[in-house]
């Protein structure tokens, strides 16, 4: 069973909004903003709980975000940089997932 902590909190809405942000990106166009501002929490829990995601993965997320925000690549770059994000995604839902039921 999951105690009401803080941190369980947090990482279950870390879960929920990395689901929503694979599904938003697999379903509509890439010019949304809601996608930054899940990179915005995503960087304030790994600042807060810095052991559960390493930052070389937020960062990666961030800088394929912000390429695929605005746009300026096309073909198979631009799959290959949605392929990177969503990878990424997985990585950072599979720690959390991780985090929340072995600790």
């Amino acid at each position: 069973m999951i105690r009401p902590t803080t941190f369980n909190i947090t990482t279950l809405l870390l879960i929920g909004l990395t689901c929503w942000v694979l599904w938003i990106r697999h379903r509509s166009r890439l010019e949304n903003n809601w996608p930054l501002l899940y990179y915005v929490a995503l960087v304030a829990y790994s600042k807060k709980f810095d052991e559960v995601v390493p930052p070389f993965v937020v960062l990666g997320c961030v800088v394929a975000a912000l390429l695929l925000r605005f746009e300026f690549l096309g073909g198979w770059v631009l799959k290959g940089i949605k392929v990177i994000e969503s990878a990424a995604l997985v990585y950072v839902l599979l720690r959390a997932l991780q985090a929340l039921f072995l600790f």
